[in-house]
């Protein structure tokens, strides 16, 4: 018979590939035994496209994983790039498509041979995406190629020792950290000190920021009975006379806007008076149902001023005074309204939400906020409340108003199904960004600053940075032009230096930043000595602003 032929020989390109699959099956198997050991499981139940969440991970043990695939694996890995790549397969194939070499290096007999290619080869080069368009916005009346700017022609704020703009400014400014012990005007925090794993309603917690004189209103000057005023959320006193002080900042008359399209959007989210209410055994009747209810803060300005535009409230936990900007603009954009009176509340009246959140160890038990930082630890409570008076650029401009600041562009998502209800998801923030973004035809490359969320735990930080980091490399792309690997845009955020004001946070940063513009000035953030390490600024175009600067 015949001698039999030879086995052929592989053609490169396919030891290449078999080589290739076997290095992603050395890389897996060590993630998922890494994994298994963390979870205390056995290797052949970790199935690497399960949702790492059903597995039971949580943030703390997400970043023990991280930890110890950076130091068994080689690579540059963080807990925020397990909220991106939320299944093990598909952070296996991440690091194979941004860190190949050092794999290779870790895995040395699995390296594919490197490619040859035909001298006729040329790689096409990828086609660039198209640039957006300058902004025209038409005259008054005209078609927009863009969704028209909106302008801020009144503000008013009330924070923690700012009982105005201009104080408030000041403290931001001198770099002024104005958080204390909980006042005794609210509660005495040693009758609830304890710990709060292991005894019902106790907090370690007894830092906040709080605003002055909550317990005072002009029940008469907005002819409100002082039985209904006493029974009044203190949210919706104060913004109501917030609100009277932004419009005459505007220079408007009040009563001049009676009958007008104008829309009223409050953040509001907390029912502490209503706990305190029930604590002291005061009475229900028809003045409590109106004074806790949320709808009825915006319709309750509505009515006394007699504006027949939108009239909601908005809560949508940290992020519902910049919602309701948001709705606020498209509803301007829309014609719904001509004006739109703007804000978020937040005051905090009962230990209530501090028993929980300190079980839930979100709180800072040493009472200081520290953004960015490797010593964050949760963020501060904090109160205060803020208002903007809203007009198309266009009409503001042909009606003389004063201009502190254009609002260019907004956008609103949900992380869908993350890591946990309350976690953040990367991949949604940075298509937030790029939406808003784009709503606003800013270049990336001419942004100086931004306000942060923020809020100062040390997985949440570096998650937001890396939202950003993929949102300003698209925008870049976008532009055609790479990401600048040099530093060139602050980050900062308020509440550094007043905590957190949950329903009224985003306010209390738009405002921080619009009186950064009047100023000409950035004001320090707090607290930022050693950078968290999972931050990863570096070779990208962001730096913590440490210091006041111009």
């Amino acid at each position: 018979s015949a001698p039999s032929a030879p086995p052929p020989t592989p053609r490169p390109e396919l030891r290449a590939v078999a080589q290739d699959g076997h290095l992603r099956e050395r890389v897996q198997a060590r993630v998922v035994e890494t994994a298994a050991s963390i979870l205390k499981m056995d290797v052949a139940d970790v199935d690497p496209d399960t949702d790492l969440r059903d597995f039971g991970f949580d943030s703390i043990s997400m970043t023990q994983l991280a930890n110890r695939l950076r130091e068994q694996l080689g690579v540059d890995l963080t807990a925020a790039m397990l909220f991106e790549h939320d299944r093990l397969g598909a952070l296996v194939g991440h690091l194979l498509a941004t860190q190949r070499e050092a794999l290779g290096a870790r895995f040395p007999d699995a390296q594919p041979p490197a490619a040859t290619p035909a001298p006729a080869e040329v790689a096409s080069a990828p086609a660039q995406p198209t640039p957006l368009p300058p902004a025209r916005i038409a005259s008054s009346g005209g078609v927009h190629d863009s969704p028209e700017p909106i302008a801020i022609i009144g503000m008013g704020g009330l924070f923690a020792q700012s009982p105005d703009l201009d104080t408030f400014w000041r403290n931001l400014e001198q770099g002024r950290d104005l958080i204390e012990e909980i006042p005794p005007t609210r509660w005495d925090w040693r009758a609830f000190e304890g710990d709060p794993l292991t005894e019902p309603n106790r907090t370690h917690v007894r830092w906040g920021s709080f605003v002055d004189g909550v317990e005072h209103f002009d029940a008469a000057f907005f002819r409100i009975t002082p039985r209904e005023a006493a029974l009044m959320d203190p949210q919706h006193r104060l913004f109501l006379q917030l609100a009277w002080n932004t419009l005459e900042d505007a220079g408007y008359r009040p009563s001049s806007l009676a009958g007008s399209q104008t829309g009223v959007f409050v953040g509001i989210g907390t029912t502490d008076y209503h706990d305190l209410l029930r604590d002291s055994g005061i009475a229900a009747d028809a003045h409590t149902a109106t004074g806790k209810a949320h709808s009825v803060l915006p319709n309750r300005l509505s009515f006394l001023l007699d504006l027949h535009g939108p009239s909601l409230p908005v809560e949508t936990a940290c992020s519902s005074s910049l919602v309701a900007i948001h709705h606020a603009v498209q509803a301007l954009r829309s014609g719904q309204c001509t004006l739109a009176l703007v804000g978020g509340v937040n005051l905090l009246l009962s230990p209530h939400l501090y028993f929980a959140f300190s079980r839930a160890g979100m709180l800072s038990e040493d009472g200081r906020c520290k953004t960015f930082d490797a010593s964050a630890n949760g963020y501060v409570r904090g109160e205060g409340l803020g208002t903007l008076l809203l007009k198309p650029l266009s009409r503001a401009e042909a009606d003389g108003d004063t201009i502190h600041a254009v609002i260019r562009g907004t956008a609103i998502n949900h992380g869908g199904r993350a890591q946990a209800l309350t976690a953040p998801n990367p991949k949604s923030q940075a298509e937030l960004l790029v939406a808003a973004y784009e709503d606003a035809r800013v270049d990336p490359a001419t942004v100086g600053y931004i306000e942060a969320h923020g809020t100062g735990t040390s997985l949440g930080d570096p998650i937001e940075i890396a939202g950003l980091r993929m949102a300003f490399e698209r925008l870049s792309a976008r532009w055609q032009r790479p990401l600048p690997s040099q530093p060139h845009c602050a980050l900062g955020s308020v509440k550094t230096n007043i905590g957190h004001l949950e329903t009224a946070a985003g306010i209390a940063g738009v405002l921080k930043v619009v009186l950064a513009l009047r100023h000409r000035t950035l004001p320090a953030s707090l607290h930022f000595q050693t950078p968290n390490p999972q931050l990863r600024l570096e070779g990208g175009p962001f730096y913590v602003n440490a210091r006041t600067r111009p």
